[in-house]
Parts: C-alpha cells; structure tokens; sequence
C-alpha cells in the first residue's frame, strides 16, 4: 500500500507539472498556471499581424480539442479520487483510475506537442529562440527539497508509531 500511495503521489506531481509546462508563465510569477502564460509569451514575440492572425487561427482550431482534453483530465482525476476514498484497497480499480488518468495526460501533452509545433513552424528563427529562453523556470531546487522533507515528516511518524524494526 505505501508503494501505491508513492506512486500514486508521484504521478499526481508529474500530472500536475504536466499542466504547468503545457500553460507557460501566469498569474503569480513565471512559471505560474494558466492561459495568461500563453499570452505573455506571444505577446513577448512581437509578433507581425499577419503571425498573430495564423498563431490564433491555430489556437483557435485547437481550442475545443484542449477543452475536451482539460475535461478528461478532470473526469480522470474525480474518478481516480472516487476510488482511492471508497474501494483504495481493490488494486485492480486503482490501477484503471491510474491509466485513465496517465491516457489523459499523455493525451494533452500530444495535443500540445502538435499545436506547439504548428506554432513554432509560424515564427521566424530570432522569436523560435525568443519563445525557447521564455520556457518556464524549471521547479526550484528547495521544491525537491520541501517535499522530501514532508516525506522525511511521514517517515518519522511512521517509524514513532510503528516501530523502526516494524
């Protein structure tokens, strides 16, 4: 069960980093989520009319696909959570509600390979390396660090409640 709640836990985070790259810098600094970090970094690339004309024809072609997608995501992470509070036990459930919500994931990073490609194929090569220096920062170290502290904080009430030699 601890290897399930880990692994379960991981790809929880690397879902969740999966949304952050995809949505570029937003609201709350770079890095942050959301549609408004896509449009900082268009709008860094001082794009021609005729660039902001294509570049939002192909967003706008996509844009009920990242809906559905964003949905599925949803629906994935709901269902994987129905699971883990009413049957966490029956590892068979658990193991479905885990690749649906995977299928999802993988499906929404296509998704965005597809249009970011479609996107850079738009840019001349001075903003192709204008939008490359304008990624999201990757997480801070002291990230990693919190979070194998929280992890060293479960390990040591584990250990005082059960026993080193449990």
């Amino acid at each position: 069960m601890k290897k399930l709640c880990y692994g379960l836990l991981t790809l929880a985070i690397l879902v969740g980093s999966a949304f952050a790259v995809a949505a570029g810098p937003g609201p709350g600094g770079p890095g942050g989520p959301g549609p408004e970090g896509l449009l900082d970094r268009l709008l860094s690339l001082k794009l021609t009319d005729a660039q902001k004309h294509d570049v939002a024809v192909v967003l706008k072609n996509n844009r009920q696909a990242f809906d559905a997608g964003m949905a599925a995501m949803r629906e994935a992470f709901d269902a994987m959570g129905l699971v883990m509070r009413t049957e966490p036990g029956n590892e068979e459930r658990v193991r479905q509600a885990s690749r649906a919500v995977a299928a999802a994931g993988e499906d929404m990073a296509v998704m965005r390979g597809k249009v970011e490609a479609s996107v850079l194929a738009l840019l001349t090569p001075e903003q192709r390396k204008l939008w490359e220096e304008t990624l999201p920062p990757r997480p801070p170290r002291d990230a990693k660090e919190r979070f194998h502290a929280g992890h060293e904080l479960v390990n040591e009430w584990i250990d005082s409640h059960a026993g080193r030699n449990s």
